[in-house]
This record gives C-alpha cells, sequence and structure tokens, in this order.
C-alpha cells in the first residue's frame, strides 16, 4: 500500500531546450551565474544531449524521443542517499508504470521497480540455463537519476535531480565508458510492445486450451506516451518525492513507512548478488598498482533508514551496510 499522499500545487517554471549538453550541467551553470533563482525550483529539459552523463561520470548518447530532465528545489535539510530512492519509489508510481505493471503481473513477467541506488528497471525473467545466466541476470535500465547539491558560498541551498527515462529509444554508452557494466537500457516502447506480445501468447495458449466457444483473455490497450506527454507528470512525481523527504525531519513515523513502501519496488529484495567496492585511491596511491577492490557476497534483506542496502553476507549470516559498489546477481 502507497502510505504517502502529498500535496503537489507548487508552481515551477519550466523551460525546454531543443539540444544541449548536459541537462544537470546547464542547470547548475544558470545557479552559479545567478541566471534563476536560487530560491525557487527550476525544471529544465531537452530533447537531446551532447554529453549527458550519470553514475561513476559515464556518459551516454542520447538519441531523441526520451526524457532529459533536471529539476532544481531549494532544500534546507541534509541530503543523503535516501533522496535517490524516494525519487525513484515515486517514478514507479507514476500512472503509465502502474498500468504496465498490472499487465506485466497478469502476463507473469517481471515488474518495473527500483534497484539501488538510481536506477529504474527489472530483472528479466529466470528461465535459463547456466550457460546464458549472465544475460537473464542482466538488469534492464528503463531510467536513471543523478543528484547533485547546489552550493552558494560554500553552503548547499539546494539540490538537482536529474532524471533520464528511455521513451522511444534505448540509448547507448560511450565506448569509453562501457566497462563493468551489468546491465541494459531498455525504452518504455519496448518494455509496452514486450507486455502486449506476452498478452497476446498467453491468450493465444488459453485459447488452445479451451473449447471453440471460449473467448480466452482480454487484452487491455496500453498507451504509447510521447516525452512531452511526460515532462508535466514527472516532474510533479519529483516534487512529490522531495516533499516526502523533507517529511522525514519532520514526521517520525514516515521514514519507517516509506521503508516499508520501498520494500515492495525493490528489484534486489530477496536476491543473492555479489558486491564489488572498489576503494578510492589516494594521491600517493595514484602512481602506485590500484587497490584490490573488496567483493561481498550475500542475500539482500532491506533497506536502512540512512538509504545503505542491508546485505545478509553469505559466510557468517551477519546484516553489513551497503553505501557503495557495484552490485551483479548471482
Amino acid at each position: 500500500m502507497y502510505s504517502y499522499i502529498p500535496q503537489t500545487s507548487q508552481p515551477i517554471t519550466h523551460h525546454h531546450l531543443a539540444v544541449c549538453g548536459s541537462t544537470n550541467n546547464e542547470l547548475m551553470q544558470s545557479l552559479a551565474e545567478q541566471k534563476i533563482d536560487c530560491n525557487q525550483p527550476y525544471l529544465l529539459t531537452a530533447s537531446t544531449q551532447t554529453a549527458g552523463r550519470g553514475q561513476r561520470a559515464r556518459t551516454w548518447q542520447s538519441p531523441i524521443g526520451n526524457i532529459y530532465l533536471s529539476l532544481y528545489h531549494p532544500l534546507s535539510v541534509p541530503i543523503s542517499g535516501l533522496l535517490s530512492l524516494v525519487v525513484g519509489f515515486h517514478l514507479t508510481r507514476l500512472p503509465i508504470i502502474q498500468q504496465i505493471n498490472r499487465q506485466r503481473h497478469a502476463a507473469n513477467l517481471p515488474a518495473i521497480g527500483v534497484k539501488w541506488a538510481n536506477d529504474i528497471g527489472y530483472y528479466a525473467a529466470q528461465e535459463t540455463t547456466e550457460a546464458d545466466c549472465s544475460e537473464h541476470n542482466s538488469f534492464r535500465k528503463l531510467a536513471g537519476i543523478l543528484i547533485e547539491p547546489v552550493l552558494v558560498d560554500n553552503k548547499i541551498t539546494g539540490v538537482i535531480i536529474g532524471v533520464g527515462i528511455n521513451i522511444e529509444a534505448a540509448p547507448m554508452l560511450c565506448n569509453t565508458t562501457k566497462e563493468s557494466m551489468d546491465y541494459q537500457a531498455v525504452s518504455l516502447s519496448q518494455i509496452i510492445n514486450e507486455t502486449e506480445q506476452a498478452f497476446t501468447d498467453k491468450n493465444k495458449k488459453a485459447q488452445s486450451q479451451t473449447t471453440q466457444h471460449a473467448t480466452g483473455l482480454t487484452t487491455p490497450a496500453l498507451p504509447h506516451p510521447k516525452a512531452d506527454d511526460l515532462y508535466l507528470p514527472v516532474s510533479a512525481t519529483i516534487l512529490r518525492a522531495i516533499q516526502q523527504f523533507i517529511s522525514f525531519k519532520q514526521e517520525a513515523y514516515s521514514l519507517p513507512n516509506f521503508i516499508n513502501d520501498y520494500n515492495s519496488v525493490n528489484v534486489l529484495a530477496g536476491r543473492q548478488v555479489q558486491i564489488t567496492q572498489h576503494p578510492l585511491k589516494q594521491a600517493h596511491q595514484l602512481a602506485l598498482e590500484a587497490a584490490k577492490p573488496v567483493i561481498l557476497q550475500g542475500e539482500i534483506v532491506g533497506l536502512n533508514e540512512d538509504g545503505s542496502l542491508q546485505l545478509k553476507t553469505s559466510s557468517e549470516g551477519q546484516i553489513t551496510k551497503i553505501y557503495t559498489g557495484t552490485i551483479r546477481i548471482i
């Protein structure tokens, strides 16, 4: 059950660009140059980006037809990794995502959810052999979130929340940033087509197993939205997420309620995973061989109130807090 229903009547200025380098960078620069008021929310969207970026400084191709959006919001509470999870959770509550998930559930397909800590998508069904296990364990990424604090005079005044959603095309990582990837991009159009095809196949199977008088299953038509159709609902969804994040500091009960809600869309919950953590290099280490990464294995059993994952380690059964790392299903 979705336990948080905030108000979303806050006005917001929206500016759209046909092309820009990165909506996050563009918005950050406008704030630094005081072209926009840091005391008011501001929405910047673009039809395409020439230097779109995500976590770990990865750069992406940004084909036309998708959502490239950055929303600035003044913020007086400390920013934590929990904010990205709240935004991700609310994005799964978009009406189009909920419609798709209802049909995917009926068609026995994995639902779209949140992959800690910044991605929206799903893991492919596990009908696989050991030989092709890596393909089926790959995460299908529909959307990504990039959150950056905004500083004025060395003081955090707000936050920029960047969201990219693949609507019509699945973008590709640039060649220099493909290493260590454990997912592939998927578009909303591809997900809708996959879901509708699964319904069609299930309908045919049902008809073949019944009498000639049976009509089989009804396949409700899913909408095929364009990026322009979703700018308003997505920005309103981000505003709701920010208000809920702020409420964690004001209402003691709201954070535990959110943790319960988040667990319902956590695509890692209950999965056996391998987490690779790469230590940060210090200046004196730059000329030396890179430090060996730390590799942890275990089961994801929940989320802590600071936004870290709960990993139940395979060897000892104790709970370890996970704040960073590359996660692979095993």
